[in-house]
């Protein structure tokens, strides 16, 4: 039970999309060359809601199986393969938890050791003999108890984990996202201004882009620098207003959680089908959907075989 319970988060979060999330505009302005090995495997995740599902799903079919005395040894195989893969993939792209993701692979190993000479005598062909005994003590009274309390334990587990797991994080629905949302070129105009934490102004942006996908706190943010900086933050918006929250320039291995430098708040009009203005103070900001930045997020689906596009 205790893999099972190990297990069982993050059957739940990649399930409701939580673990890595959604692909977000977000995104469209971080290189490949400034991603962390961890950054490049989420984004990768992230941006194939079904692959991250079917991973959840493996995971949380494992988590079923092991808590049924009778399946537990199917449990504990998937188990093995799940976490074995997951732990491969913690090892290549430098993931912090190799060392569960290890452990976890391991117990499933150590469950499924009892059972592996039933399993290849079924492999090949032949009888595989009495199923072997889960049970710790051959108490009657113990016996009827867990006959009944183990598997309502278990559905009440893994029941009560979904519906928790679902409710905190919106039933993986997407959610947040604004008339402004999109990947943007930016020319400045009018009267510059500081922006806090940084050596920069409004005048130095080039390019901006506001997340579609609500964190829970605002939607994501990104701005680049004319001299190449990268900034990050949080946004949210208020009939016209929007208010961003950034973070410190991106240097170097920065973690997940991070102070604000400080703050931007913008009034913006829509200029066109593909165009706003963004106003602060006495600085104004034309941005302009930028099509190339936005192509891996308006790709879309084709089953028609055509000539291959690998940019």
């Amino acid at each position: 039970m205790g893999l099972a319970v190990s297990l069982m988060p993050y059957a739940w979060t990649k399930v409701f999309h939580v673990q890595m999330g959604y692909a977000d505009y977000a995104d469209a302005l971080v290189q490949y060359g400034e991603m962390s090995p961890m950054g490049l495997l989420w984004r990768f995740m992230a941006f194939s809601p079904t692959v991250q599902l079917l991973a959840g799903l493996a995971e949380l079919i494992a988590v079923i199986l092991l808590l049924f005395r009778r399946t537990a040894w199917l449990g504990a195989l998937i188990a093995v393969l799940d976490m074995s893969i997951v732990f491969l993939l913690n090892l290549t792209f430098d993931v912090p938890v190799k060392q569960l993701s290890g452990a976890m692979a391991v117990a499933g190993i150590i469950l499924l050791v009892p059972n592996v000479p039933r399993v290849v005598r079924f492999l090949l062909g032949r009888n595989t003999g009495p199923a072997v005994s889960g049970l710790i003590w051959r108490n009657r009274v113990f016996v009827r108890i867990t006959r009944w309390a183990s598997p309502i334990l278990a559905v009440l587990l893994v029941v009560g984990g979904g519906l928790a797991s679902g409710a905190s994080f919106g039933w993986g629905r997407l959610t947040g996202s604004e008339e402004v949302s999109g990947v943007y070129t930016a020319a400045a105009g009018g009267t510059p201004v500081k922006i806090d934490g940084t050596e920069h102004t409004t005048d130095d942006i080039t390019q901006i882009a506001f997340g579609q996908i609500n964190s829970g706190n605002g939607n994501r943010l990104s701005i680049r620098y004319a001299d190449g900086d990268f900034q990050d933050g949080l946004y949210t918006v208020d009939g016209t207003s929007i208010t961003a929250e950034l973070f410190p320039i991106r240097k170097g291995a920065q973690t997940l959680i991070r102070d604000s430098s400080g703050t931007l708040e913008f009034d913006y009009e829509k200029k066109g089908d593909d165009s706003f203005s963004l106003r602060i103070d006495g600085s104004e900001l034309t941005i302009e959907s930028d099509e190339e930045r936005r192509f891996l997020f308006d790709r879309g689906f084709r089953w028609a075989p055509e000539a291959p596009v690998n940019r």
